[in-house]
This record gives C-alpha cells, sequence and structure tokens, in this order.
C-alpha cells in the first residue's frame, strides 16, 4: 500500500521525495485517466493544496525563489514538468509562462537523460493548450526541435509529439506541415513510441489523418481506402471507452464526407458500406464516465459526423438530435478552447439548415434562423480574433444564412437589412481567402485552399447584381480568380518588401532567399522530388515561414496590395494601355440569377449584359465535356477519343447565348472591330468563346471581333505594364521525343523562314535546365514549344510540357520559385491542353498562365488535344502574319485562324512544299484543328 505525506500549505516539503511517491503512484497503473486524477491526488496531498492551479503555483514559486543557473535546478525544472503532467488532468494551470521558464532551464543546465522527458512532459500540455494558437504552436515545436539537437540516439518520442505539433500547425493553415507530419507518423509506426501507445491507436489516427487529407483533396478513391484502414483498426482493436467512441466518429464523418463526394458526381447513397451506429442515448451513458474534457470530444465529434448524416439524408429529426448532442459538448468547452470555434460553427450552421429546409412552413418563425445567424456570428467573431483558418468558411457560412433571412422574411425586422449584411458579409468571406491561399507552400496546397473560392465570388456577385451593384460584382468576381497565380506573383517581391521593413524584416529577407525545400529532411521532402521524372521542382519556403513574413507585412504599406483588387479605373487603364474594347466576365446562370456578361470599359464603367441562357446546365456543353482528352496526336487529323459534331454543337450554342448578343451590346470603336479580354468563370473556361458561331450568317466571332483571354484583371493590370522588347532572340523547340514528326517539321521551317539567328532545340538537347537555361539569358525573345502537353488533375506537377528524356517542364517550375522571365515577349505552346488548369477553371493555372506570371507578354495556348499535322500549319501561319505582316501575337493567331476558314486560303511562298501539300487536309480537321488555340496578354 502506498502511503502518502499529507502536508499543509505552510508546510515544507520535500521535491525528491515528493518526486518518489509521485513515480510510485505510477507504478500501480497509467492506463486511464482515473489512473491521472489518482497520482495528481499524491502531488495534491503532498504539497497541501486543493487545487490542482494551486499546487502548481507553489511548485512554480518556490522555483524561481530557488538557484538557477545549476545541474540541480535543471533537474528540479524536470521534475516540475513531469508532475504538471498529472496535474494537469486534475484542473486547469493558469501560469503557463513558467512551463516555457522550466523548458528552458531543463534546455540550458539538465542532464541529457532528462531533457527529452521533461521537454516531452511539455510539449504534450502545450500542444493542446496552444493549438488555437499558431505562434504558440511554433513555440512549442523550436523546444522539441532544441531537446532532438541535444539528445544522444534516437528520440521516437519526442518525434512523435513533434509530428503531432507539425500536424495542429497544419489545421492552422500550413497544409505542407500537415502533409509532412503524416509522413513522419507513419515512419513512427513499429518504434518504442508507437508501441507505448495502445494497441491500433496510431493506425486508427494515420488512418484518420490520410482521411482528412483525402476529403481536403476530393480523392474519393484515397478516401475509400483510408476507412477501409480505418475499419481493419476498429475491428482488430481492443481498445474500449472514449479512444474507441472517438474512432467511431472519425468513421461516421468520413462515411458522410464520402457520400458528399459521390453526390457530387451525381450518384446516390452508398448503404453496402454504411455501418449501425450507437444511438445518441448510447453515445451519451458512454461518454458520462469520462472526464469533461474527453466527454465533450466525443459528443461533439459525434454530433458533427451525425449533422452531417442527417443534411445528406434530409432528416430534421437526426438533425436536431445532433444538434443536441453538439450543445451538450460545447457546455462542457472552457471559453478560450481552440475547439470552440469550429463546434460552436457546425451549431450555427445546423440550425442555419434546418430553419431554410421548414421554410415558410404552417407556424414557421424565424427563430431558427435567429439562433442559427447568432451561433455562426460569434463563430465568425471568435476566428477573426484568432484568424483561424476556417474564417472565410464561417463568415461565407454565415453571409448565405443573412442571406435566406432576408428572402424568407423581407417584412421581418432584420429585411432589407439581412440582404445588404449578407452582401458585405461574403464580399469579406471572398476577398478574406487569399491569405490562406498566400500562406500555402507549393502550388497544390493553394489550389486546395482556393477550391470553393471561384464558386462563392459567383454567388455573391449575383447577389450583388441583383441590387444593381455591378461594381461590387467585379470586385467579388476578381477576388475569387486565379488566386494560386496571385501568390506566385505576390510571392515573388516579399523579400524586396520585407528588406524595406527594417532590420527584422531584412532577416526574415534571409531566410527567405536561402529557404531549401518545402520541408528539409523530412519524408515530404523526398515524396515532392519523386514526384517529377525530371529534376526536383524548386525551392519554396515552408507555409511557417510564409506566416511570420504575413505577419512582418500585415503592418506595412504592402498589406493592402497583397490583398486589394483592381478597381474599374484601373482595369480601363490596362484596356487603353492594350488597345482593348472591353474585359468581360462571363457568369453562368445559377439557381436564383440569370447568367449575365459583366462589362467593364476603358473608361471605367461597368455594365451588365443579361445571357438568360448562359447556363452551367446547358446540354451542349455538358456533352462536350464528357469527351475524351488524349495528348497531341501524330496520327490522325482528329484525335479519335474526341467528338467533332460535340464541338459543332457546342460552338452554336456560345455563338447563339452569349457572342451573338455580346457584339450587339458592345460594337468596337468607330470603324474598328471591337477586341474583347474575355475571363469565363467556372466550366465555361472550357468553351471556345472565338470559335462561337453566329446565328444566321454562319461566322465565327474571330472573323468578327478580336477576342483574346485572362485568368484575372490583377494579371491584366499587371501585363499591360510590361514594355514591348521586341523578339531580338528565337528558341524553337521540336519534336524533343521524337514521336511528333509534323512538330519537327514545324520548328525546323518556322525557324529557317522567321528567325533564321535562333536557336533550335530537339530530340536529347531539349530539356527544362536547357529551355529554362535560355529564358534566363534572354532579353526580347520568342519561345515556341511543339511537342506533348499534359495536365494531371490535382497533382503535384498540375500542368506540364513533355520534352528530351522524358523530362518535364512543369507550370510550377516556372511560378513556385524566384526565377522570372523579364523581355520575354512571346511564348508559343504548341503543344495539348497547355491552356488548361488542372486545379480547376477559376484558379486558371496553367503551362500558359504559367508563363504570363513568369513574365511573357503574350501567350498562344490550347483548350484540348490538338491534331500534329493541323497543329504545324496554324502554327506556321501564326509566324508568317507576325512577322511576314507586323502583326500583334493575338491579331496574328486571328488572322491564321481565319486562313483556314478561307475556302481559298492564299498559301505564302516561302512555305515549305512538304506543307502546302497537306494544306487540303486542313479544312478536313475542321473545328478541333484550328480552334483549340486561345491568346492570352498583349
Amino acid at each position: 500500500m502506498l502511503m502518502r505525506r499529507r502536508y499543509t500549505q505552510d508546510q515544507s516539503y520535500d521535491l525528491y521525495v515528493l518526486h518518489r511517491d509521485v513515480g510510485l503512484a505510477a507504478q500501480q497503473g497509467v492506463s486511464s485517466p482515473e489512473d491521472l486524477v489518482r497520482i495528481a491526488s499524491v502531488i495534491l496531498d503532498g504539497l497541501g493544496c486543493a487545487t490542482a492551479d494551486e499546487a502548481w503555483n507553489r511548485l512554480c514559486a518556490d522555483f524561481r525563489a530557488g538557484a538557477r543557473g545549476t545541474p540541480s535546478s535543471g533537474r528540479q525544472a524536470a521534475i516540475i514538468l513531469k508532475m504538471m503532467h498529472y496535474l494537469g488532468f486534475a484542473g486547469r494551470l493558469s501560469d503557463e509562462d513558467a512551463r516555457i521558464e522550466l523548458c528552458e532551464e531543463v534546455l540550458r543546465h539538465g542532464q541529457p537523460e532528462w531533457q527529452a522527458d521533461a521537454v516531452l512532459f511539455s510539449a504534450s500540455r502545450g500542444m493542446h493548450l496552444g493549438m488555437g494558437n499558431p505562434a504558440a504552436l511554433q513555440t512549442e515545436l523550436d523546444i522539441v526541435e532544441r531537446a532532438r539537437g541535444t539528445a544522444s540516439g534516437d528520440t521516437p518520442e519526442l518525434d512523435l509529439v513533434r509530428a503531432f505539433l507539425r500536424l495542429h500547425l497544419g489545421l492552422f493553415g500550413g497544409e505542407d506541415d500537415f502533409d509532412a507530419a503524416i509522413e513522419e507518423l507513419n515512419a513512427l509506426r513499429g518504434t518504442r513510441a508507437a508501441r507505448a501507445e495502445t494497441d491500433h491507436l496510431l493506425d486508427a489516427v494515420i488512418a484518420f489523418l490520410r482521411m482528412q487529407q483525402a476529403s481536403r483533396r476530393e480523392d474519393e478513391g484515397a478516401l475509400g481506402a483510408r476507412m477501409v484502414e480505418l475499419d481493419t483498426a476498429l475491428d482488430a482493436s481492443p481498445l474500449n471507452g472514449p479512444v474507441r467512441l472517438r474512432m467511431e466518429s472519425w468513421r461516421e464523418l468520413a462515411w458522410e464526407t464520402l457520400q458528399g463526394l459521390r453526390a457530387a458526381r451525381g450518384e446516390g447513397r452508398d448503404t453496402e458500406g454504411e455501418r449501425c451506429l450507437r444511438s445518441a442515448d448510447s453515445v451519451r451513458d458512454q461518454a458520462r464516465a469520462l472526464p469533461a474534457y474527453v466527454r465533450l470530444s466525443v459528443l461533439c465529434e459525434t454530433g458533427v459526423a451525425r449533422l452531417l448524416r442527417a443534411v445528406a439524408t434530409d432528416d430534421p429529426a437526426g438533425a436536431r438530435e445532433a444538434l443536441s448532442l453538439l450543445g451538450e459538448g460545447i457546455e462542457l468547452l472552457e471559453p478560450d478552447d481552440w475547439r470552440w470555434t469550429p463546434y460552436v460553427y457546425q451549431l450555427g450552421w445546423g440550425h442555419f439548415w434546418i430553419a431554410e429546409r421548414d421554410g415558410l412552413g404552417e407556424g414557421h418563425q424565424p427563430g431558427w434562423f435567429d439562433l442559427g445567424i447568432d451561433w455562426l456570428t460569434r463563430a465568425v467573431r471568435a476566428s477573426e480574433q484568432c484568424e483561424h483558418p476556417m474564417w472565410a468558411d464561417m463568415s461565407f457560412t454565415l453571409a448565405l444564412a443573412l442571406w435566406a433571412r432576408g428572402e424568407m422574411f423581407p417584412r421581418g425586422p432584420s429585411g432589407r437589412a439581412d440582404l445588404d449584411a449578407a452582401r458585405r458579409t461574403g464580399m469579406d468571406a471572398v476577398t478574406g481567402a487569399v491569405r490562406s491561399v498566400l500562406l500555402q507552400s507549393g502550388t497544390p496546397h493553394a489550389a486546395e485552399s482556393a477550391r470553393w473560392v471561384g464558386q462563392r465570388a459567383l454567388t455573391v456577385a449575383g447577389w450583388c447584381l441583383g441590387a444593381d451593384a455591378p461594381t461590387d460584382a467585379v470586385r467579388a468576381l476578381e477576388a475569387g480568380r486565379g488566386l494560386t497565380l496571385h501568390a506566385a506573383t505576390v510571392w515573388t517581391s516579399v523579400p524586396e518588401m520585407l528588406d524595406a521593413l527594417g532590420e527584422q524584416g531584412q532577416a526574415l529577407a534571409g531566410e527567405w532567399r536561402t529557404a531549401g525545400d518545402v520541408l528539409p529532411g523530412t519524408p515530404w521532402s523526398a515524396t515532392l522530388a519523386a514526384a517529377s521524372a525530371g529534376p526536383a521542382g524548386p525551392a519554396v519556403p515552408s507555409s511557417r515561414l510564409r506566416r511570420r513574413a504575413l505577419e512582418a507585412l500585415k503592418v506595412s504599406p504592402y498589406w493592402k496590395r497583397m490583398l486589394d483588387v483592381p478597381t474599374p479605373d484601373q482595369i480601363g487603364s490596362a484596356l487603353r494601355t492594350m488597345g482593348r474594347t472591353a474585359l468581360v466576365y462571363l457568369l453562368p446562370k445559377t439557381e436564383k440569377h440569370p447568367g449575365a456578361a459583366l462589362v467593364i470599359t476603358p473608361d471605367g464603367g461597368v455594365r451588365a449584359v443579361r445571357l438568360p441562357v448562359l447556363d452551367l446546365a446547358a446540354p451542349e456543353l455538358v456533352a462536350y465535356r464528357r469527351t475524351g482528352s488524349p495528348e497531341r496526336d501524330a496520327e490522325s487529323s482528329v484525335p479519335p477519343p474526341y467528338d467533332p459534331g460535340a464541338l459543332g454543337r457546342l460552338c452554336d450554342w456560345a455563338g447563339q447565348a452569349v457572342i451573338e448578343p455580346l457584339l450587339r451590346a458592345l460594337p468596337g470603336p468607330q470603324g474598328q472591330e471591337p477586341s474583347l479580354v474575355l475571363v469565363p468563370m467556372a466550366e465555361l473556361g472550357a468553351v471556345p468563346w472565338h470559335a462561337a458561331r453566329l446565328p444566321g450568317s454562319g461566322r465565327y466571332a474571330c472573323q468578327e471581333a478580336n477576342i483574346s483571354y485572362i485568368p484575372s484583371a490583377r494579371l491584366l493590370c499587371e501585363v499591360a505594364e510590361r514594355p514591348a522588347t521586341g523578339m531580338r532572340q528565337a528558341l524553337m523547340v521540336g519534336d524533343p521525343e521524337r514521336n511528333l514528326p509534323h512538330a519537327g517539321e514545324e520548328a525546323d521551317a518556322i525557324l529557317e523562314k522567321f528567325y533564321p539567328g535562333g536557336e533550335l532545340l530537339g530530340p536529347g538537347a531539349a530539356t527544362p535546365a536547357a529551355v529554362q537555361g535560355w529564358l534566363g539569358r534572354q532579353r526580347g525573345g520568342m519561345l515556341h514549344l511543339a511537342c506533348h502537353g499534359a495536365v494531371e488533375e490535382g497533382g503535384r506537377y498540375s500542368s506540364y510540357l513533355r520534352l528530351a528524356d522524358e523530362r518535364r517542364l512543369s507550370a510550377e517550375a516556372l511560378t513556385e520559385g524566384s526565377a522570372r522571365y523579364p523581355g520575354l515577349e512571346l511564348v508559343v505552346l504548341a503543344a495539348c491542353r497547355s491552356n488548361v488548369s488542372g486545379h480547376g477553371w477559376d484558379e486558371a493555372y496553367s503551362m500558359a498562365t504559367a508563363f504570363l506570371v513568369a513574365g511573357a507578354r503574350s501567350v498562344v495556348g490550347s483548350l484540348w488535344p490538338v491534331p500534329d499535322d493541323a497543329t504545324s500549319l496554324l502554327m506556321y501561319m501564326t509566324h508568317h502574319y507576325l512577322n511576314q505582316e507586323g502583326q500583334t501575337p493575338g491579331a496574328a493567331l486571328r488572322s491564321a485562324q481565319s486562313w483556314v476558314l478561307d475556302p481559298t486560303p492564299v498559301l505564302p511562298p516561302d512555305m515549305p512544299d512538304a506543307m502546302k501539300g497537306r494544306v487540303p487536309q486542313l479544312r478536313e480537321s475542321g473545328l478541333v484543328g484550328w480552334a483549340g488555340f486561345t491568346h492570352l496578354g498583349w
């Protein structure tokens, strides 16, 4: 039987004797929360204290009063940190500064064998307390790193804590840390740290984290596979109590996420893999015996999962039951607990869903709306104070709730004020999302953060147009467009912005310039490097360094410039500089708003042109998007999986639905054709609007107007400032893989006829390094790449050109590093899908737009797989008009496309005979052969 020593607070105590008593108590078992509380009571009795906080304060005060800077003080600090671990389970501990002081003492003066355990105890607590504070988590991580650096031998326990710290940093915006932490946890399987955990727990945690990863990427296959792993852990695990309850709630949450992805693809709910669930009362009964901090997690996590299920199955009774579980859990939360914000948000969203579902049924009152909006408002305010990464999501949900209440109760006490507040809140949500994108390290993470912003921007723009506020609609649309491209542009100039802030900023700028891979020395770095067949991509600063840079720049004059969108006046100025008639956003129809063209003119004017049938559900667009997407094809003028009939019907629809009414509303300057720059929103980016066939005449849009494209007005304004350099240097890349014979012929002919002093890179020589080396040397360059192009949806390298020796030049290689190419006059991407985004249409992140970000003044790229023979002729004629007739790149491409459409085209006398012989075949290729190429920029 353990004999406890009981003291009163006015009696002295022997810290080492108390430490021995705690050790004896721990020998009786440390396998449950009850055991931890029992051990804490030994400390309370030994110190004569009634509460854990009193005991902690006494230990810390006595330590501060004693001698410091000796091996003895280092050992005392280690003992107190161990006691802190147990006291934390018995109540709140108020003096967190003391914990950091104790860690410093251990690291500076403690014996190495004590340091790891002491830091482990401290970091475990610090991680829990700092989950809502990235700066606090970073402090804990720094301490752990120092302890790892001084330890002798392996430190799997510290490695485990380190991985979880990085994981929680990832939850607050740094997805690189989140992904790296999963790899580190996986590497710890089988170590003594993993074995120290209860059987199968680490496997279950990793499966759950990978489910979150798959959900973020909307990877249905990976999510299903990870669920199987969690099911295996659940089936094989002897775990009971809080661990099993939480694992069951994770499983429910993942299942509902999977059903949501199925629904997005138009599939029904899968019932085969659904498991029997505990009833809400059973969850309550099981959780009742748990300590409050564990019970609230079980109740809230289960409540969130059940709420998702109820919404997906249209079950209002189930939603109310889920909300009751959530509410009971939230009541147990301390006000400063980081979990309060996301759980309160779910509570508000659930009330909003029930209110909107019930509508104006018999006896319905706005009470559920009021409750939902109240909870959502509280969550948004709390998240804004701690810069929570979910702030934009929460704000947009609040905007939806305000708009719904305003529409449903227009004569209510809030009435019009709700609609006005919805527009303001929605605008804040869209514009605020840029911070989360700027925080991300690497294009895939940035694109994942921006995934829903474009759709939200469309919703807010519709609200603004409904309120006759077109200027606000422009702001909303622009804030949601091309954020990954914007982030790449911003980060290029960050070192210079930091340098201007003085000594502290210059130190950060130095770190930035010397930043290595995303996470040096981690499995994730190797994963990134292995993702490319060629060299690893450019080094990019981690999200932690980005967070520090953003904090420094927030109080600088640069902050507004980083977040703001251009005004209509600034857009108009860019249009005047470039000689364009208008910038036109194409907005598809929504449930409540008709389709529209939002037009900005050179004088800064903004107006809307109604396009009632501009609908993403149009049969012509749906049928077209079902067609295949092979690469540049060497065998046939029409790649087999492609359906030219679907393309023709799409072009007829585009002319009738959009281009004909748009040209009627936007005549060109007197005696001139209109020159339009299009920004098609959402899946409208897949349409070749320049090839729209006008009703009646049968002529194509490019025969009536100059039509170019741009990802965003931000990029338009930047490109408009680039001075013309001419094409003093030229590089041709032709058939680098020896499987596109006409591409090789194309490169040879264009070089010989138009750029005799230029360079040619063919098989063996056309490597990414060679191309980028030339880009770095040129000052007034024209780059033409005739090769294979590919797009991998959501991949690490989402868009790339295949060059010599199976090496790839990726869009990420052009945008993620600091290299930019001033003076690059023109890039012609004579490759498949070189103007198609692998990260969603509104992100518009493609090879073509990457070259714009990298410094090109004009870019030509394609929307689909292009035939080798037809492409070679179209490209030759583009360079003919560019050089022989002095046309701009956009006009030259248009002239070449018009030449194809001419029933009796005039053959240039300098065209090679082999090409002349293939001109009749060009007409046989139809739209597929010429309409896929687009122009961006000047």
